[in-house]
């Protein structure tokens, strides 16, 4: 059964719950030293979130987790897939509102505006289709926030893109800064938030919108050889691999380039016509960053590159929790990761 699309007002960027505090959490707050604590996706974990700030000596005031000398940033994706989406979204959001920590978007919470978004020429539709496959990824969601979905889908809006502070960089799926730059100068027309205009365009398929977003929330891509496909973990087909956007692709094969490591990818060369030759590769000498989004396997987190870090280890399929204790160093540091 299909989730009607409601009519949703437009936010107004001029009234007082849109001001300029929503965008200044990309780079506010910081703890005494720029100390972050950066956590990876929770897909609805709140549970495992319990466990992990406990482990990093979390206390709790008034019923809220709080370090008295660190900042947490979430790396976003807080819906979707997991037991306990609503406690886990009430969890982030009132670290978040207390000033406590920073939330960034998810593609998963950019999905759910989008769910909720109408088409601009045919407002009876969303701009994400409402395909089976779709359904059922969003339906414990919509369960679990029931009739204050909305209201939640209007907070979701407002989390910032990225994260920068104290040496230190964030984002839930690629630094581009191209792309953030692009989408930095949007978002100042409208105090950091995602309105109605703004989804609608960067639900657009070729617009420059749209490839911001995807950069910066859904990650760089490499198109596969002609007729091979993949299939994701939800069952859709995949024309492209998830690049390794820190390293150059030049000489790879696909398997290789694959930030997920999978052996059902070709090993063959990838093609050069395949390559965009405006990417740039996040360089060796840029501040740390730090990402969840890429499913990554295993126990024992380890850095990417010696200043890009995942944090995303697969929690939603039975794998840890992970976050990354930061204090200012310029490389990441494989004794920092922190699982339960």
């Amino acid at each position: 059964m299909g989730h009607p699309l409601p009519v949703m007002p437009s936010p107004n960027p001029d009234s007082p719950e849109f001001s300029d505090d929503r965008r200044a959490d990309a780079t506010h707050p910081a703890g005494p030293g720029g100390r972050f604590d950066f956590i990876g996706d929770l897909h609805g974990h709140a549970s495992k979130l319990d466990a992990l700030l406990e482990r990093l000596g979390y206390e709790w005031l008034d019923g809220i987790p709080r370090h008295r000398d660190r900042t947490t940033v979430f790396l976003g994706d807080y819906v979707d897939r997991g037991p306990e989406i609503r406690r886990t979204l009430e969890t982030v959001r009132s670290m978040v509102d207390r000033g406590d920590a920073v939330a960034l978007m998810g593609n998963h919470e950019y999905n759910a505006i989008a769910w909720f978004t109408p088409r601009p020429d045919r407002p009876e539709e969303p701009c994400r289709r409402h395909t089976p496959i779709r359904r059922e990824l969003i339906a414990p969601t919509l369960l679990s926030l029931g009739e204050d979905a909305l209201e939640w889908i209007d907070w979701m809006r407002g989390l910032p893109l990225w994260f920068e502070a104290n040496g230190a960089r964030a984002v839930h799926a690629t630094w581009d800064q191209p792309s953030i730059d692009f989408l930095d100068h949007m978002l100042a027309e409208t105090s950091g938030v995602l309105t109605e205009p703004l989804m609608q365009a960067t639900c657009k398929p070729g617009s420059s919108e749209f490839k911001a977003i995807e950069q910066v929330l859904k990650g760089r891509e490499i198109p596969l050889p002609e007729g091979l496909v993949l299939t994701d973990p939800e069952g859709s087909p995949r024309h492209h691999i998830r690049a390794r956007w820190f390293e150059s692709p030049h000489g790879k094969t696909y398997r290789e380039h694959a930030l997920t490591r999978d052996d059902s990818f070709p090993d063959v060369a990838i093609a050069p016509e395949a390559i965009n030759p405006d990417s740039r590769q996040y360089g060796p000498d840029e501040p740390p960053v730090f990402v969840g989004h890429y499913w990554m396997q295993g126990s024992k987190p380890t850095r990417l590159a010696p200043n890009v870090a995942c944090l995303d280890w697969s929690v939603a399929r039975g794998g840890p929790l992970v976050a990354y204790r930061f204090d200012g160093e310029t490389e990441v540091d494989d004794a920092r990761f922190v699982a339960v």
